[in-house]
């Protein structure tokens, strides 16, 4: 069963967008219009579509996040100062690329939003890896 899934993250900053996917090898496509899925709903009845998309806005975006080896894509549609993620887990590769629900990418996200920000209050930072994931220390 196909079905297009938001990923449950707010992203209000497509620099450490960006940056996540780099931190990820994906491929962040600026400008892109559309982004690969399984092009038709299967079964909609049971798998409703994100808050404010319609069956004719899949597909369609305005940025797109590329992952190597993948069949399917994400799309990054704006919707106003925010940007929504959609992604068609049937694919797998893009599923282990993101991690279950986009797991890796809300991490990295998170990861790369939060050192953008100490930097810009000029705060240094360190990045460890642990057994749970990643730890940022910052100091003044």
């Amino acid at each position: 069963m196909s079905h297009v899934s938001k990923i449950e993250i707010e992203i209000n900053d497509l620099a450490s967008l960006k940056m996540a996917c780099q931190r990820l090898g994906l491929e962040f496509r600026e400008g892109q219009r559309t982004y690969v899925w399984y092009g038709r709903l299967v079964k909609p009845e049971s798998t409703p579509l994100p808050e404010g998309i319609t069956e004719k806005d899949l597909g369609k975006c305005h940025h797109a996040i590329h992952i190597p080896n993948a069949s399917y894509e994400i799309g990054v549609i704006q919707q106003g100062m925010k940007y929504l993620l959609l992604a068609d887990y049937w694919d797998s590769r893009l599923k282990n690329a993101i991690g279950e629900n986009g797991g890796k990418l809300k991490q990295a996200y998170a990861v790369e939003k939060t050192i953008l920000e100490a930097r810009r209050k000029n705060y240094r930072v360190v990045e460890q890896t642990i057994a749970s994931g990643i730890r940022l220390v910052l100091s003044a």
